[in-house]
């Protein structure tokens, strides 16, 4: 793989964009959690993809590093610092002095008060498809009393128009579906950190965010439901394996992150071949309302279609070896 550093990323934040400690498992019936949510091309073309063709730039590493970064202090916080932290959160004494962080079997049997807190706990369930067995797997963030918590950080964006909900939803469907035992309440209650909150926007919006992080409850898919999503992804993955990228179905707008079409009405038409002319309005998703209003003006103008911006492509293992992308994409 070759390294690119187009924006001059300097040394200190450099090596610490490289340091990954993640424990990937390299098996070959094995399938991650969050693999699962990423869509068949992208799973099926990524094997196809000669490593020393693939490119990345330091750039492409801040959102995930600032996630692990955020994730490892949690668990430190409650490593190092969890009982002093309920007492300063005026936790009782029964609760904060027996919590447990990943406690044995053991160590539970033995001492009924505990309280578990589970922290980036992998879990493993094996399942059969076309006579296969494949290795299912995922570590979740916290799990506390039955809760399962999963801190995101991402734009505010995202939060108003919910458009990962039902990922959120599968991935943790997929985590109690690995750990039915620990897992007993149906919402993942996820922990937004946004990135680019403005205090300004909150003090005159309603709707949106009011601090810079809260919780987010999304429910879960049943149990029999997110098998049955397994089994059907699984079974994709064989049936496609070895297809033609022609065979293989295509993204979806929403695996492809794909911005919602504009219709952007001029009064001068002249103005909508123009690079950089402003739409007299712009409607967001909706041709009928876009020419109904040119037809409050009298006919007067022109609506021009823009399509939505495709964004996923560009952050795909895939990208080298998958056809789709050239529909949106000049090389």
């Amino acid at each position: 793989m070759r390294l690119t550093n187009i924006h001059g990323i300097s040394l200190p934040l450099a090596v610490w964009l490289l340091n990954d400690e993640y424990d990937y498992i390299n098996e070959p019936n094995y399938i991650s959690a969050t693999s699962l949510l990423k869509s068949t091309r992208q799973l099926v073309l990524s094997r196809r993809v000669i490593q020393e063709d693939r490119e990345l730039d330091l750039s492409d590493l801040l959102a995930s590093r600032m996630g692990s970064a955020i994730h490892d202090s949690q668990e430190k916080a409650w490593r190092e610092n969890g009982q002093a932290a309920l007492r300063r959160l005026n936790y009782p004494e029964q609760v904060w002095a027996n919590i447990k962080i990943n406690p044995t079997d053991d160590e539970i049997a033995a001492n009924p008060a505990i309280i578990p807190i589970w922290i980036e706990k992998r879990s493993f369930r094996e399942i059969e498809v076309g006579g296969v067995t494949y290795k299912i797997g995922g570590k979740f963030d916290q799990v506390i009393q039955g809760r399962l918590f999963d801190t995101k950080t991402t734009s505010v964006y995202s939060y108003l128009h919910g458009r990962k909900d039902n990922d959120y939803a599968m991935q943790g469907g997929i985590y109690r579906w690995l750990n039915t035992k620990l897992i007993t309440e149906d919402h993942i209650f996820i922990q937004f950190v946004f990135t680019d909150w403005q205090k300004a926007r909150a003090r005159g919006d309603a709707d949106y965010p009011q601090t810079k992080t809260m919780e987010y409850p999304v429910l879960l898919p049943s149990l029999d439901e997110t098998e049955a999503y397994i089994r059907t992804k699984v079974e994709e993955l064989l049936k496609y394996g070895e297809a033609l990228d022609e065979q293989i179905p295509h993204c979806t707008d929403k695996e492809l992150w794909k911005g919602e079409t504009v219709f952007k009405y001029y009064t001068d038409p002249a103005k909508a071949s123009t690079p950089g002319s402003r739409a007299t309005r712009n409607f967001e998703g909706d041709k009928v309302a876009a020419h109904a209003f040119m037809a409050s003006k009298g006919g007067v103008g022109i609506v021009k279609e823009i399509a939505g911006e495709v964004k996923a492509c560009g952050y795909c293992p895939a990208y080298n070896a998958c056809k789709q992308k050239d529909l949106y994409f000049v090389s």
